[in-house]
């Protein structure tokens, strides 16, 4: 940037000895690069301090990727360059676009603070601040009385204003949560035998992002109609929370659970079917008397069966651990797979391992087996998550 110091040289009269001399062009001035403002001489056009100061203006908080920060509270903190030796004085103004604390330009002062300022609903908030040579915005370069104005007085703040622009959201969203499964007969805890397991996820806010976590494990979800695949089997608890644009995290929902069958392999005297209709696409199926399936031990409060029926099919018997068999008779309509309640929840707990024998030479198609407490631990969430 460029200053100078301008010098007329017009011609002047001056009156010396009571008789009109002719007096020569007035002497130059300065040479070029004046800083400041400074009251010219009496046959002196002044000096224009053309090179404004420059303005540096810092936030107190970055906004993320959207262009929006998480707080109701915004302090800028606010300095001026100069580069020409200019000893001032300086000063800075500020002007601040977008909601009720909304102001033209006017003087401030470092670092500056705009305090619970309402979220930015329907835009965005634009702070600008300028550096101002105060010493020069009260002086004009032409003062000579004596000489026509030839300086022009450029501005004295800068011209190109630091500017911040930015979005608040410190409204935290919901989630809705909805599994879809049904089970007329534990409709809160539902055995779910499809490939995935459907869940509903919604955000109170448009746009916004999931996290989920299944039996307190991160999987990947996304909201709407989704489905959980391939779950393993046993007990799952699933909860979900929604991150908006800005940033701000739902509370994690409460768990919704669900429970999926343990597929049947084949063992000793029974040997492996396919069918797009059993659980997981197979089944094991035995056609003489005294073929056994023996599972793990574990602790059963309710057990079901996975079992294909059809007229001619046979009887199977089950007991866990020393307990007293129950006998299920798998004859009826044709059908690839039926559930069927063998013990029901309300008989009390049962701790060994689950045999399951075919009674005759009739043929018997099991395919998955529901073995689980009838007394649910609660699900709970670690409150710092």
């Amino acid at each position: 940037m460029q200053r100078h110091r301008i010098a007329t040289r017009l011609g002047v009269l001056a009156l010396l000895g009571g008789g009109l001399v002719p007096l020569a062009a007035a002497p130059a001035g300065a040479s070029p690069g004046c800083v400041d403002e400074t009251a010219p001489g009496i046959l002196q056009n002044g000096c224009d301090d053309s090179t404004p100061p420059e303005t540096t203006l810092t936030p107190s908080t970055t906004p993320n990727a959207a262009g929006l920060v998480t707080v109701s509270s915004m302090t800028f903190t606010l300095a001026w360059q100069v580069s020409d030796g200019d000893p001032g004085p300086f000063g800075l103004e500020c002007r601040l676009t977008g909601g009720p604390q909304a102001h033209d330009w006017r003087a401030c002062t470092s670092p500056v603070t705009y305090a619970d300022l309402p979220d930015a609903a329907a835009g965005t908030y634009v702070l600008e601040a300028r550096a101002v040579d105060t010493g020069d915005r009260a002086r004009t370069p032409d003062t000579s009385p004596a000489l026509p104005p030839t300086v022009p007085d450029t501005p004295d703040e800068d011209p190109t204003p630091a500017t911040f622009t930015w979005g608040q959201d410190t409204t935290a969203p919901f989630v809705f949560v909805t599994g879809t499964s049904y089970d007329e007969t534990t409709p809160t805890q539902p055995v779910v035998t499809g490939a995935g397991v459907p869940i509903r996820i919604n955000s109170s806010e448009p746009g916004s992002r999931f996290e989920c976590t299944d039996n307190d494990l991160p999987v990947a979800c996304a909201g709407g109609r989704w489905e959980l695949p391939d779950p393993a089997a046993g007990r799952h608890r699933f909860s979900a929370r929604t991150i908006d644009a800005a940033g701000n995290a739902s509370a994690w929902s409460e768990p919704i659970e669900f429970f999926v069958p343990r597929n049947l392999t084949r063992q000793r005297g029974w040997k492996k079917v396919t069918d797009p209709g059993y659980f997981r696409g197979d089944a094991v199926k035995a056609s003489r008397r005294g073929a056994r399936l023996v599972l793990p031990r574990t602790t059963v409060g309710e057990l079901r069966l996975l079992a294909s029926a059809g007229p001619r099919h046979g009887k199977v018997r089950v007991r866990v651990g020393r307990r007293d068999w129950h006998v299920v008779n798998l004859s009826g309509p044709r059908t690839a797979m039926k559930q069927l309640v063998v013990i029901d929840r309300y008989s009390g707990l049962r701790t060994g391992r689950i045999v399951i024998e075919s009674l005759s030479a009739k043929p018997v198609v099991l395919d998955a087996v529901v073995a689980r407490p009838n007394r649910f631990p609660a699900a709970t969430r670690d409150s710092g998550r």
